[in-house]
């Protein structure tokens, strides 16, 4: 009878209120969380103060971050203030960057508060490509994607020029020494200078081949310097690279101010994106790819490597006695180099853990994540690599969101959780640093270790209970899929041969099927008692085993009535096909979702079998009837790695980038929390929209909050938004209540 009321109430839900179709993110909040806490995304430039003392990082999704230039040390994150193009007033007390600024509002922001002290309107549109402060301190320039050059007068914040109407979208921008000229790069493949006063168009340089992508003067102001490359690529307008257009292709150029001559051109293969003149004025350091090297400017000779990134260099700034550089990279990290011997002085890293794995009991009160290093889950690092980060199982108490305990070795990679369906035992899988597969199982009540076994070759993916708890089922990167006894461990037997890894597991509710994924798209039915295969899924127009990119994951999923749901992607989303609905019993086909209207990978398939939901920047709930998309989940998000509805559908719960996982309720679409926890330690935080949280003794230091334009710690804020019994209750779901369907 709860079932037949259940699905009552979710299709009244579904077809019944307005609600339901709606779509818009929620209202921005009064609280808006600023993690102290380093990058989790890519750090895209780097900046020091003039007095040599400060050095701001601007990384993705909007944190600037300050660090003591001299020691390193971590000292505060400012929050939304821009993702690129940061860069200090010359006394040092403010800053601004370029990014996404979805007010539509270029700020100035007091470096010691973090407070928005000036708001300078005139973009139509969010993204603002590129900033510059004139020398003098007196006018600040700006470039977006609305084509657009805006000069505003500092400190009145009077729009000074507003030239309009670019034929390309403008990606760089620089102020010459004396502030009396602007410089432009952009998509069309010229350098323009500008009267900084005027705004007239003084002289147009032509003879890139590609996007200008970064602009420096010489400290004497006689030479600019620019680099070209295919910045579009860069920044996603034209993703994943086409094919057939071979390596990537750059070029520096200097150029003499006074006459607009070519005085040198230097090419290479690889990404440049980074330029900068040393205060001697003698040496040009370039980001290439990975390298940083630096040009003798005074010579013909061949450059000096001075250190390398583990990606891409995306930005780079000497400090005002030119002994040292810093650079910042897509690797997530800043470092600062001595120029003279190459020593690396200091390194900031990032933030690096993914949830890859989601797992509820079946009452939804206890909730397993496992985690890794993203570097891992994208296999562009083994690992067993000196430098990757931890990865993690941990059990949740899915009620109050507090962290019970972690689970497991930090330098083991998790891919895969699973809790049995009577909460007693959670098993994890993924790969050590030999690169062999590892599972474990432990027992939820206590933590204890119960057996762990080593014997798949390749990292583990994917990990299932039978729905009596006997059998536990494993499957890894080299196809093999194993069932083994849950109590000891023991391999009973071994199915192998899916193609392209076996990447996802699902149990039949009564036992008898057990799905296995294969990477390149196709899924395997199998008797789990006799080891029989019974049905091949395939998966006929699939283009996965094509991709040559990240890794492919195929999710599958089995609800009560036999249904089954296919979706392969690869884990970065560059790659994602059609979700696809068979009847499992049978192995036929019964209708698909195109590739181009879902997000992509994970999926999941609802219980009762009449929702899919799909990952992305948001989790997207679709019919199963009819295709159509019912309702977008937010939260907390960058990429969704894993989801899972609860037994009883009314719950949905997925993890993804920056270590985080999100719960909703499923009918109303309601954000119940975000959780958190801090790789390194037991530190853990759970959060809603509206700002009210719970956490370990000492969260409070990894807290600030954006209140309107002010910055407060949550040492401020902590007696007011630290409510325990106000986070329960937003964790419990509405009972539902009889309905006509």
């Amino acid at each position: 009878m709860r079932t037949s009321i259940l699905r009552a109430v979710v299709m009244a839900s579904v077809y019944g209120s307005a609600a339901w179709l709606s779509a818009a993110p929620p209202p921005e909040p009064k609280y808006k969380l600023v993690l102290q806490a380093p990058p989790a995304t890519s750090v895209d430039s780097v900046a020091v103060s003039r007095d040599g003392s400060l050095v701001a990082t601007a990384a993705g999704e909007g944190g600037v971050r300050l660090y003591d230039a001299h020691s390193g040390a971590f000292l505060r994150t400012l929050g939304e203030v821009g993702d690129r193009g940061v860069v200090f007033s010359p006394d040092g007390r403010t800053l601004t960057a370029a990014g996404f600024h979805m007010d539509k509002l270029v700020g100035i922001f007091d470096v010691q508060t973090g407070q928005r002290v000036l708001k300078l309107p005139g973009h139509t549109e969010w993204e603002a490509y590129a900033t510059a402060l004139s020398p003098d301190g007196k006018l600040l320039a700006s470039a977006g994607t609305d084509k657009q050059i805006l000069v505003w007068e500092l400190p009145a914040g009077k729009l000074r020029l507003q030239l309009k109407d670019q034929p390309q979208k403008v990606s760089a921008l620089a102020f010459s020494p004396d502030s009396q000229t602007l410089a432009s790069g952009s998509g069309d493949q010229l350098v323009r200078l500008w009267d900084a006063t005027s705004g007239e168009l003084r002289r147009s340089l032509g003879g890139h081949r590609d996007w200008v992508a970064a602009l420096a003067f010489s400290p004497d102001g006689q030479t600019l310097a620019s680099a070209s490359c295919d910045w579009g690529f860069h920044r996603g307008h034209d993703w994943p690279r086409p094919a057939g257009r071979g390596p990537e292709n750059s070029e520096w150029k200097l150029w003499e101010v006074a006459s607009g001559n070519v005085r040198r051109t230097v090419a290479s293969q690889g990404r440049l994106l980074a330029i900068a003149f040393a205060p001697s004025g003698r040496t040009l350091a370039c980001g290439l790819d990975k390298e940083v090297r630096l040009f003798d400017l005074t010579a013909d000779a061949a450059p000096r490597v001075l250190t390398t990134h583990d990606a891409t260099v995306t930005s780079l700034a000497f400090t005002p006695d030119g002994e040292a550089l810093l650079s910042s990279s897509h690797d997530q990290t800043v470092k600062r180099t001595e120029v003279a011997t190459g020593k690396t002085e200091w390194r900031a890293p990032g933030h690096f853990e993914q949830v890859n794995s989601v797992a509820l009991s079946a009452d939804a009160s206890l909730l397993v994540t496992g985690s890794s290093d993203i570097r891992f889950a994208r296999t562009r690092v083994p690992a067993g690599a000196a430098h990757i980060g931890p990865g993690a199982v941990r059990l949740w108490d899915l009620r109050t969101g507090r962290l019970l305990r972690r689970l497991g070795d930090p330098a083991e990679q998790v891919l895969a959780a699973a809790i049995s369906a009577d909460g007693r035992l959670v098993a994890a899988g993924g790969g050590v640093a030999s690169g062999a597969g590892v599972v474990h199982l432990w027992d939820a009540a206590t933590g204890a270790a119960l057996w762990s076994t080593s014997d798949h070759a390749q990292e583990v993916l994917a990990i299932a209970f039978a729905p009596d708890s006997a059998l536990v089922a494993t499957a890894s990167a080299d196809g093999a899929l194993q069932l083994r006894n849950a109590k000891s461990g023991a391999a009973l037997r071994t199915l192998s041969g899916h193609a392209g890894g076996a990447t996802s597991l699902a149990f039949s509710q009564d036992g008898q099927l057990l799905a296995c994924g294969e990477g390149y798209g196709g899924t395997r039915i199998w008797n789990p008692q006799t080891g029989q295969l019974l049905q091949a899924c395939p998966a006929a127009s699939s283009q996965a085993e094509t991709f040559a990119g990240d890794r492919l994951l195929n999710s599958i999923g089995i609800s009560r009535d036999g249904t089954l749901a296919t979706c392969t992607s690869s884990v970065n989303n560059e790659f994602v096909d059609a979700v696809r609905l068979w009847d499992a019993r049978a192995g036929k086909l019964k209708r698909s979702f195109a590739a181009e209207q879902i997000h992509g990978r994970p999926m999941a398939l609802s219980p009762d079998g009449s929702l899919v939901a799909t990952g992305g920047k948001s989790v997207k709930l679709w019919d199963v009837r009819t295709g159509k998309m019912l309702r977008e989940l937010y939260g907390h998000l960058k990429r969704t790695q894993s989801i899972t509805f609860s037994a009883d559908g009314r719950l949905l719960v997925a993890g993804g980038s920056y270590g985080t996982t999100n719960a909703w309720e499923v009918a109303s679409g309601r954000h119940l929390a975000t959780l958190l926890a801090f790789d390194r330690n037991d530190d853990w935080l759970a959060w809603t929209h509206d700002g009210i949280y719970d956490g370990s003794p000492a969260v409070e230091r990894y807290l600030a909050w954006r209140v309107g334009d002010e910055l407060q710690s949550g040492a401020a804020l902590g007696p007011q938004l630290r409510r325990a019994e106000l986070l329960r209750a937003a964790l419990q779901l509405k009972m539902p209540q009889e309905s006509a369907p």
